[in-house]
């Protein structure tokens, strides 16, 4: 009798024993600071390097971000093969709005800017603004005329255009929107600009004056869209392209042809 109420005892001794352990070690786990702080540290950390992730993320997509687009009007001209083959070293997209120049050497020039890669844009026929600025039908007719004329000439129907003179010039005879509704009617995308070398304004400017005109406004935008001039009287550009593009490339700029789908 003596040995069953020890036995008793001790089993109601042992499990109050592990009951009051339990106990401790379940209050020591909620109010541990050391487990706590752990814990806390672990997010702050997931946290620090998820931000981190995004801002990695976003300055490399600023990166992609920063295009320049070299364009080049009333081209084609002495100077053509040897731009072309500069941008072909220095593995550059670039584009020419053209005008009409039915000769043996410029439908050449007109084919090797589509084989090369480059964008062939339309710039007019004629160039002679108080004829295509004088009136909406003689505005389309030019420039139509271009885009039948380059077709036959290359297989490619030019989609992108650019006004001569820009399209806030003051020489049109009538409302712009009138020919931004012929362009729009036609799929043809318009591009002005936002830097300039002002290369055939003033002709025989330096290299260096010409790079400098070129950068004070360029440098200014992720999407710079650059106009030069490939004319007889402008050597000097040529000279000023390689060091342009070399500088851009030093200032984190990709290069790319204009289309209608480019995203300015």
């Amino acid at each position: 009798m003596k040995k069953s109420i020890r036995l008793l005892l001790g089993n109601v001794v042992m499990w109050l024993g592990v009951f009051l352990f339990g106990c401790i070690v379940t209050a020591y786990g909620k109010t541990n600071p050391i487990s706590d702080y752990s814990r806390s540290e672990e997010k702050e950390a997931f946290s620090i390097q998820e931000e981190n992730y995004e801002k990695e993320n976003l300055n490399s997509d600023n990166n992609q971000k920063k295009v320049a687009y070299l364009t080049f009007d009333d081209g084609p001209s002495n100077h053509s093969e040897q731009l072309l083959d500069l941008l072909e070293e220095e593995g550059v997209k670039a584009t020419f709005f053209v005008v009409a120049k039915d000769d043996v050497e410029s439908e050449r020039i007109y084919q090797r800017i589509v084989r090369d890669g480059h964008g062939l844009g339309l710039h007019s026929y004629s160039h002679v603004y108080e004829k295509i600025y004088s009136s909406p039908e003689l505005f389309q007719e030019d420039l139509w005329k271009l885009k039948t004329f380059l077709y036959h000439k290359t297989g490619v129907s030019c989609n992108i255009y650019r006004f001569p003179g820009g399209s806030s010039n003051s020489m049109m005879k009538f409302p712009i929107e009138d020919c931004k509704e012929f362009l729009e009617e036609k799929n043809i995308r318009y591009f002005d600009w936002n830097s300039s070398a002002e290369d055939a304004v003033c002709v025989g400017s330096s290299p260096d004056v010409l790079l400098k005109r070129v950068l004070k406004d360029a440098l200014k935008y992720n999407h710079p869209v650059i106009l030069m001039h490939d004319l007889n009287c402008c050597e000097t550009t040529l000279n000023m392209v390689r060091p342009l593009i070399r500088r851009l490339k030093q200032e984190g700029y990709a290069f790319d042809r204009l289309t209608c789908d480019t995203n300015l």
